[in-house]
């Protein structure tokens, strides 16, 4: 084939391909590409809107953490109140049972003198009896007669203040 020809021949060849690619490139920027730019739009604002979430949920999670040590101090607060109430409660139950225990034991201690003193008395008057026969059966035995009841309680009465 001549020269001319097939130079013309990839002359022509060569503009209709870059025809071809310009229809091409038309064709997909009037209708491909504006999908495929939505499509991106979309998955842009998606990528936004999950950060800005996961910024949100940042804050919520510092914000979350904030409450639960504020909420941990406040309950460690409480327990401490607590346990000063408990102590003081404690405190003066010991207090209260060291009295009640004092009062009960002079209680104890005052009816163990009641009752000693009663026993005293017993004692007392029943040793006056006995001292006041022994002297009357003394009296009988020195006199050699038998004394008379009117002598006889005068005598009791004596020996009863005496002692």
């Amino acid at each position: 084939m001549p020269e001319g020809v097939c130079n013309m021949n990839l002359n022509l060849t060569l503009i209709g391909q870059i025809g071809t690619f310009f229809v091409l490139w038309w064709f997909t920027h009037k209708f491909i590409w504006p999908l495929f730019a939505e499509a991106m739009e979309k998955r842009r604002q998606k990528i936004a809107d999950g950060l800005s979430m996961a910024d949100k949920a940042k804050h919520s999670v510092a914000a979350a953490e904030e409450e639960t040590a504020r909420i941990i101090a406040q309950a460690k607060t409480q327990a401490t109140e607590i346990v000063g109430r408990a102590q003081k409660q404690a405190e003066q139950l010991v207090v209260d049972a060291r009295i009640e225990a004092k009062t009960a034991g002079e209680r104890e201690i005052a009816a163990v003198r009641d009752n000693f003193e009663q026993e005293k008395r017993k004692a007392r008057e029943a040793l006056r009896g006995q001292v006041a026969e022994l002297v009357i059966q003394g009296t009988e035995k020195v006199i050699g007669r038998e004394v008379k009841a009117d002598d006889h309680k005068r005598l009791l009465n004596e020996l009863s203040e005496k002692l």
